[in-house]
């Protein structure tokens, strides 16, 4: 016989893993399913990643919500300043959180750190089974139940949530189509050491090859996005440590002085997708299942986890009867469209404008960034964006626990 739960968390991330957390004081039985082998304690088992993450101040306030934050936080940077340029135009625009009265417009977390720390939390929840390592083959969906074929015996669930990742197995085998638009580009992430001190500042720089983002590292190194056309990443990626490291400063500039060492690169290719449903039967998809952004703003974590805030809330209220959370889910995926949409809109309008060739938009991008940088009103639209405070009504961006239902 299968095993069976209330609900199964298929994805064991950034987003499943603080579903899970979020989930955690229902009076449920819940399974964490993840592909990959447990990760040790201290960092050296299976699971590495050198990256660090920008978290929108919500998102900060969700995980002290949670009870995470405390673990996390003594590793994390707080971005202080954002400044945003395009490089040999004129204009740029700067935002300083205590003109705000803000404590800063998001933070900087190393990826490791907040996996593991969500890991161990999950530990204290004897009602959460953290299944792994667990590869879902198969799925069986029904009007009432999922049934989960994989590595080992079956596992049955009343509720299933897809949080793996862009090429999501769950949407692919339940035949959910996506729409997606290539943007024929290259991320290429890593760490750069400088010489100078980036003052817990945020840069965004629009380069001729394309939008190049340096984010507050610990002590004198950055992290860095460099977003560029797919035969230019190519050529970069295929080149050595130091010439990599001579073409990135070049494109950045010296606003913080030489750059002295850089960590590992790897490279993404970029496009958007958004699935065309985020709710089926007994199913729903969340975070880059559900859609893929481009990542110029940080924006697609951030909204992931606005979505687990929203559906956590749903999942801990209202009614469980039969008809009760197929009128929940509906509900969850009709009130998520707003922000959705506008975030999609918002991060595509920015990758155009600023890697578009054509001359007059090249020209008058300096101006538009002053722009942004005199008029308080187009100021506070980025600023409420990039936070994310006003970007949903749950109780967990507002900083307030979860409760029981």
């Amino acid at each position: 016989m299968p095993r069976h739960y209330d609900i199964a968390i298929v994805g064991g991330g950034f987003v499943g893993g603080t579903l899970a957390c979020a989930l955690a004081a229902m009076p449920r039985r819940i399974a964490l399913i993840e592909s990959r082998p447990v990760s040790s304690a201290n960092g050296t088992g299976a699971y590495r990643d050198e990256r660090s993450i920008a978290l929108a101040l919500a998102s900060k306030r969700m995980f002290d919500a949670l009870g995470v934050w405390e673990q996390i936080g003594s590793h994390s940077i707080a971005i202080q300043k954002i400044h945003i340029s395009d490089r040999g135009r004129f204009g740029a625009m700067r935002m300083d959180c205590r003109n705000h009265e803000s404590e800063g417009f998001g933070y900087m977390v190393p990826a490791e750190k907040l996996v593991l720390s969500l890991q161990e939390h999950l530990r204290h929840h004897e009602n959460i089974q953290c299944i792994q390592p667990y590869k879902v083959s198969d799925i069986e969906s029904h009007a009432d139940r999922v049934i989960l074929h994989g590595e080992g015996e079956p596992i049955q669930t009343d509720l299933l949530i897809a949080a793996d990742g862009t090429h999501s197995f769950i949407r692919n085998k339940l035949g959910i189509p996506a729409n997606e638009k290539k943007y024929h580009q290259t991320a290429i992430v890593g760490n750069v050491s400088v010489d100078g001190d980036h003052q817990f500042t945020a840069y965004e720089r629009f380069t001729r090859q394309g939008p190049l983002t340096l984010l507050p590292h610990a002590g004198n190194n950055c992290g860095f996005v460099w977003v560029l056309p797919d035969s230019i990443a190519r050529e970069l990626m295929a080149r050595t440590d130091e010439d990599f490291l001579l073409q990135l400063q070049q494109a950045f500039g010296y606003r913080l002085g030489y750059f002295s060492k850089i960590g590992k690169r790897s490279a993404f290719p970029l496009s958007l997708l958004v699935s065309q449903r985020r709710v089926q039967e007994r199913v729903v998809l969340i975070g880059n299942a559900a859609q893929t952004l481009h990542p110029i703003g940080a924006q697609s974590l951030n909204l992931a986890l606005r979505d687990v805030a929203e559906l956590s809330e749903v999942l801990n209220t209202g009614d469980d009867g039969p008809d009760g959370i197929s009128e929940r889910l509906c509900a969850y995926a009709s009130g998520r469209q707003s922000d959705i949409k506008r975030t999609i809109r918002l991060t595509d309008i920015f990758n155009f404008l600023f890697t578009t060739n054509d001359p007059v938009l090249s020209r008058t991008r300096g101006i538009g960034l002053a722009m942004l940088g005199a008029i308080p009103l187009l100021e506070n639209i980025i600023l409420r964006q990039s936070t994310g405070v006003p970007s949903s009504v749950a109780n967990l961006l507002q900083g307030n626990p979860p409760q029981s239902a």
